[in-house]
């Protein structure tokens, strides 16, 4: 069995449904899963609006990705803490 990498995984779940994966999205993935520990989408929004290596990416696309990230299975919500959605991953 070939073990698919989290951006592989998204590909092939975005393609599924007429989607591709953009810079902006794999950025995002690749952010998410860099560390295993649960977070806050508005901590994403200020390390990757950030960016200054041609890499920024906007508050909503970002808001956007994280749900499609949920609708692919590879996150999940997992409480609401200070009135904000908290994401983790396997």
């Amino acid at each position: 069995m070939v073990d698919f990498s989290p951006r592989e995984r998204f590909s092939r779940d975005l393609a599924t449904r007429g989607r591709r994966l953009t810079r902006e999205r794999a950025i995002i993935v690749d952010a998410v899963f860099a560390s295993h520990e649960p977070f806050d989408p508005e901590q994403l929004v200020a390390k990757l609006t950030l960016r200054t290596e041609g890499m920024r990416v906007s508050r909503s696309t970002i808001y956007r990705a994280l749900a499609e990230l949920e609708k692919a299975g590879l996150l999940r919500k997992i409480d609401r803490t200070n009135d904000r959605e908290t994401y983790e991953h396997d």
